[in-house]
């Protein structure tokens, strides 16, 4: 099963800035109910650090978020993390439409929110 993360900083929406956000809230690639959150330490933030395999997203295969820089979102698919940048607001609508194959914004119009430039 993939397991699929979404950036969720104020524990509601969908949020941008995956660099620096702290929560995030999982989901089965079946699109169900959310299965749980990860709540980062500063220094586990994407922003500080790769995900290694002691990381606790070091499961995640999937990565949703509202906005990322272009730096990040190369250094999760070099580390076999897909990245999916949407303008949804709602966590489980953003799973089901990555689910069904709705396309990724582009860095041009998603990870532009986040100005992540570390690593």
């Amino acid at each position: 099963m993939r397991l699929i993360a979404v950036t969720s900083q104020n524990a509601r929406t969908v949020t941008g800035h995956a660099g620096r956000c702290r929560r995030f809230f999982l989901f089965g690639d079946e699109g169900g109910p959310m299965m749980g959150t990860v709540e980062l330490m500063p220094e586990e933030t994407l922003h500080a650090t790769d995900i290694d395999p002691e990381h606790p997203l070091s499961r995640i295969k999937v990565l949703i978020s509202g906005g990322m820089s272009e730096n990040l979102k190369q250094r999760l698919t070099t580390q076999g993390i897909q990245v999916f940048i949407t303008e949804e607001s709602l966590p489980e609508t953003a799973v089901r439409l990555y689910l069904s194959g709705t396309p990724s914004l582009s860095c041009h119009g998603g990870c532009q929110h986040d100005h992540d430039t570390s690593h």
